[in-house]
């Protein structure tokens, strides 16, 4: 997929403009400013969820992956880890949009084996929580402080793990976190 860079003042989220036809740019360009006024304006993460599910389908391949990133970023979690898992395991081409250029560029320069860090709920452990499949987690990151910082303030414990490249499906750097995604 062709593309160029554009500077975007807003939001670092529609920076490339893929080659497509005139109209389907509009359509991708006024789904991302509902989703942007949704975060922006009005705050409210679930409706920003809500756009993006509701009209993911009429994207075009390449902006898919990339809203779908700025949608993860707001309001990605263990928690609403579920609700992406279907988006992320789509079929749809174009699944390096879903990083940055920068974002691909500082994964494929990363040494593996790695060693990444996950702030663990042991509710997750426990009969209830084996009872809804465990852990759905799917975010990792690089940096262990970071991790133990954030396990920390909500009482959960930190655990690791060595992953090779093969089983990474993004790195994101935007939340400040290092984040790793393993589906």
């Amino acid at each position: 997929m062709a593309y160029i860079l554009a500077e975007n003042e807003q939001r670092p989220m529609t920076r490339r403009i893929p080659a497509l036809p005139e109209k389907q740019l509009a359509r991708d360009g006024k789904i991302a400013a509902q989703l942007i006024r949704a975060y922006e304006v009005e705050n409210d993460i679930q409706k920003v969820k809500d756009i993006f599910f509701r009209k993911a389908k009429l994207l075009s391949n390449p902006r898919y992956w990339e809203l779908m990133r700025t949608v993860w970023v707001v309001a990605g979690s263990t928690e609403t880890s579920n609700e992406f898992r279907p988006y992320f395991k789509s079929a749809r081409p174009c699944k390096g949009w879903f990083m940055t250029v920068e974002d691909a560029e500082a994964l494929e320069n990363m040494e593996f084996p790695l060693t990444v860090y996950r702030a663990y709920d042991p509710y997750y452990d426990s009969p209830e929580g084996l009872a809804e499949g465990g852990d759905p987690g799917i975010s990792w990151t690089t940096d262990k402080d970071w991790c133990e910082g954030y396990a920390k303030g909500r009482g959960r414990i930190v655990k690791s793990r060595v992953v090779e490249r093969k089983d990474i499906f993004a790195y994101i750097s935007r939340r400040g976190e290092e984040e790793i995604m393993i589906l």
